[in-house]
């Protein structure tokens, strides 16, 4: 095990760091649970999807002349600019609830964190397009008819259907605005989740105006029947991939068996049942927990698997940050759980036969304990483990064991940045003074947002691949 400490080259301790939390024993040998499937999806497949979902879209408006329409005066390209933008948001709003539904094959293939991203790129795109649809059909409506005050009149609720169309822009305003991070940061996670909600119903008041008022549907029975087939298919999505697991995991939930305190702020939490039975998880995925008690049932809350699952149960490491979180330490042996995934790509199947570096920081550190249990004899593993204080190391006797059993060496970098032997420990060189084979291995980051975001930038800076590093980070 060696130390980053000031004054120059990793220096080697053979004693265990002072005020490392005492070592956690490993669970007894229970057979492992079935791994999940790789994934069936392919690029080419998402791609073709995403094609098809936009040529639905845009074909749509180029069947009734929307580009023959843009040259033909003012009047006639605000309307059709109006048909194509409310169409375009529409079909790109769509497309952000199927993410946000969690769909597994997509899931599997790119992983959670990603599908939020994109799910926010597309709500924020379709925002832009609805202030585009709503700027161009009040151009539109105004323009040679009642003027500017008639048009708001109409345009809000004189026209049949467009009350529920103003509500609808309206709930997509208040969701952009408070999506800022700026203002997210201000805002509870539970603030922030039941604002979200309110998507759904932004999306069903705006299906009336589209399918009477709008004239590229009014019209036209096989579009008609296309938008609507658009419709039911996310409604679909939504109730298979968010609506079924939740009545799964609550129906056959599992049972907190221990909670075990491994340093001050850190609970060790184990759960078991024989719903496990029908499980398929491995190392490095995690899991979103639903306490199936007073005050808890209505929120979950992701914690990564502290520990290779098997048949004898799951561990996580719950952090005790004041929150729900810490409301979870202090449940009852017996107490239900209903236990949605297990989610996340970044399983030992990544290192695919070739050496391993590790990243991990704070509580980031879980997953990289289950992956060392379950990562081949022969990876190697270099594992570099950043913190603060030597008292928030979490597994250190444990770690130090399976990095040394499988070849490899345990990092820790201990302390503010301003001590630490280089100010920048996850600079390009100091990642490849470490490592020197670094370029040739492949990278997992776990940790806090910025330590993912120094690492990753180290790691590209070394010559490692962006394939080649896997993170995942925690969104809300």
């Amino acid at each position: 095990m060696a130390a980053m400490t000031k004054g120059g080259a990793p220096s080697v301790e053979r004693r265990g760091a002072a005020g490392a939390t005492p070592r956690v024993p490993r669970a007894t040998a229970a057979p492992p649970l079935p791994r999940p499937a790789p994934p069936r999806l392919l690029h080419t497949d998402v791609v073709a999807i995403a094609a098809a979902w936009v040529a639905i879209t845009v074909g749509i408006w180029l069947r009734h002349g929307g580009l023959t329409a843009l040259s033909g005066g003012w009047e006639s390209a605000a309307t059709s600019v109006t048909q194509v933008s409310g169409l375009l948001a529409s079909s790109t709003g769509l497309a952000g609830l199927v993410l946000i539904a969690r769909p597994r094959a997509i899931e599997r293939r790119y992983g959670l964190d990603r599908l939020f991203v994109w799910h926010r790129y597309l709500m924020e795109t379709m925002a832009i397009l609805l202030g585009v649809h709503i700027a161009a059909g009040y151009a539109a409506w105004s323009y040679g008819r009642r003027g500017l005050h008639g048009a708001f009149n109409d345009l809000t609720g004189g026209q049949p259907y467009m009350g529920l169309a103003t509500i609808s822009a309206l709930i997509v305003a208040v969701i952009t605005i408070m999506s800022l991070r700026s203002l997210r940061r201000l805002l509870s996670y539970e603030t922030w989740y039941f604002v979200h909600l309110s998507a759904y119903v932004a999306m069903a008041t705006a299906f009336g105006h589209e399918v009477v008022l709008g004239g590229d549907l009014s019209s036209d029975t096989p579009a008609r029947w296309a938008w609507g087939a658009m419709h039911i298919a996310v409604i679909g999505a939504i109730l298979w991939g968010r609506i079924a697991p939740s009545i799964r995991a609550i129906a056959r939930p599992l049972s907190i068996t221990s909670v075990r305190n491994i340093n001050a702020g850190t609970a060790l939490v184990r759960l078991a049942g024989p719903e496990l039975a029908g499980w398929h998880a491995d190392a490095g995925q995690f899991v979103r927990l639903r306490p199936l008690a007073a005050g808890l049932w209505w929120q979950t809350h992701p914690f990564s698997l502290v520990s290779a699952p098997t048949t004898a149960g799951l561990e996580i490491a719950v952090k005790h940050r004041g929150d729900a979180s810490g409301a979870i330490t202090r449940l009852r042996r017996g107490t239900k759980v209903a236990v949605e995934g297990p989610y996340g790509i970044g399983t030992p199947d990544i290192a695919e036969g070739r050496k391993l570096v590790l990243i991990a920081g704070g509580i980031g550190i879980t997953p990289v304990r289950a992956l060392l249990q379950r990562v081949p004899d022969d990876a190697e593993p270099i594992v570099f483990y950043r913190a603060h204080s030597q008292h928030q190391l979490l597994f250190f006797d444990e770690l130090r064991e399976l990095v040394e059993h499988k070849g490899g060496r345990l990092l820790l970098l201990v302390g503010r940045t301003a001590v630490l032997a280089q100010h920048d420990p996850f600079s390009a060189h100091a990642l490849r003074s470490s490592v020197p084979d670094i370029a040739d291995r492949v990278a997992v980051v776990c940790g806090p947002e910025r330590l993912v975001a120094a690492a990753r930038g180290g790691l590209l800076a070394a010559g490692v691949a962006s394939r080649d590093i896997h993170y995942e980070r925690a969104w809300w």
